[in-house]
């Protein structure tokens, strides 16, 4: 469950998001399309090598999980 996380960009500034379960929703950094990821291992959004789409423009996003601080970071797979 990663409702309680905080959640961030890249850069280490916290982002507007909704948690439910083990997905999170939030927007596209490039062209504000809505987005939703997973943190469960194979879905969408868990790795850079499964990353969650934009339907609005394809950048790619993936979640880091870090359990130990309560923080979800999001990273866009173009930065990588």
């Amino acid at each position: 469950m990663i409702e309680s996380f905080l959640i961030m960009d890249g850069d280490g500034n916290e982002i507007p998001s909704d948690a439910i379960e083990d997905a999170l929703a939030f927007t596209c950094e490039v062209c504000d399309y809505p987005i939703l990821a997973s943190s469960v291992e194979g879905k969408p959004g868990s790795a850079l090598e499964k990353p969650a789409k934009c339907k609005g423009c394809s950048t790619g996003y993936f979640l880091d999980v870090r359990t130990h601080a309560k923080k979800i970071y999001i990273f866009r797979t173009d930065a990588f």
